[in-house]
């Protein structure tokens, strides 16, 4: 079985009506992110992204890409929305699956992944505020 690596973060806004429609718009449109939705239910999203064709995943690791190529990992991203009358609280998972011929990922990389991680959950903050028409950004978390 491959190695996965996740990370795993909350935002929580405030209510609104079409919170998964913008999700996933955000996600499906993302500069550089590539993400493609796989299964949308009520509440829930997934999304993959990447190299995941069987040549080319080695190729495509984390240690082996050109700096900036993060769309180009193999990434499976889950969104849960918990709505609430006071607040929702988007669970947002990364899963990044790794070859068999790659036993795992260096320290310094998996913070490098966490930090590209937060980068597009502070975008997707931006986008969540702008698109509800408040002048408070969500609050991103580490879980």
């Amino acid at each position: 079985m491959n190695k996965c690596y996740t990370w795993e973060y909350h935002v929580t806004c405030s209510p609104y009506e079409k919170l998964v429609d913008i999700v996933e718009a955000f996600f499906a449109s993302y500069p550089g992110g590539d993400y493609t939705c796989e299964r949308r239910e009520t509440f829930r999203l997934q999304f993959r992204r990447g190299e995941w064709k069987k040549s080319l995943l080695g190729q495509w690791v984390p240690h082996h890409l050109p700096k900036g190529q993060f769309g180009r990992w193999p990434v499976i991203l889950y969104a849960l929305v918990r709505p609430s009358p006071t607040s929702f609280l988007i669970t947002v998972r990364y899963e990044l699956y790794l070859p068999k011929s790659v036993p795992q990922l260096i320290p310094e990389l998996q913070a490098t992944i966490h930090a590209y991680c937060r980068r597009e959950l502070d975008d997707l903050a931006d986008y969540l505020a702008e698109c509800i028409g408040s002048n408070e950004k969500p609050t991103v978390s580490d879980v």
